[in-house]
């Protein structure tokens, strides 16, 4: 069986074929025992809407445990850091190359992300289908 990373939640909303589950997402720094002194400490609350399943008989307010395959996950990862990050360096050693101004050079280095994340927001739908989160 694949690896899977996994989150435990509450759902929140049932709307016809759509499940709204609220997780509570956690640095690692939740755990540390001096996070008070370093102010860096992170919890978030984040909605996931994912298709319902048919064969479960969920409720608002039941806890569920939901789960993604390692390799979706670190899809993920490629897609919202490790991408960006590529096309940025990229840039600023193009304009460097050129001799463009530092300033201005990460300025449009900066500016190239706009492109790369309008095209995920435009393949949002697209890409969605290839992130299957389950409930378990």
């Amino acid at each position: 069986m694949e690896n899977r990373i996994s989150h435990e939640g509450i759902v929140t909303k049932i709307d016809g074929e759509n499940i709204e589950i609220k997780i509570l997402s956690k640095s690692s720094c939740v755990s540390c025992n001096i996070k008070g002194a370093c102010n860096m400490s992170e919890m978030q609350e984040k909605i996931i809407s994912i298709p319902a399943p048919k064969d479960k008989n969920l409720s608002i307010g039941q806890e569920v445990k939901i789960s993604m395959g390692l390799g979706q996950a670190n899809r993920a990862v490629i897609f919202a850091y490790v991408i960006p990050v590529i096309i940025l360096i990229s840039m600023i050693f193009i304009l460097n190359a050129l001799k463009i101004d530092e300033g201005i050079n990460a300025l449009i280095s900066i500016g190239t992300l706009i492109p790369y994340y309008l095209i995920l927001y435009l393949f949002k739908d697209k890409i969605k289908r290839k992130f299957e989160y389950e409930i378990q």
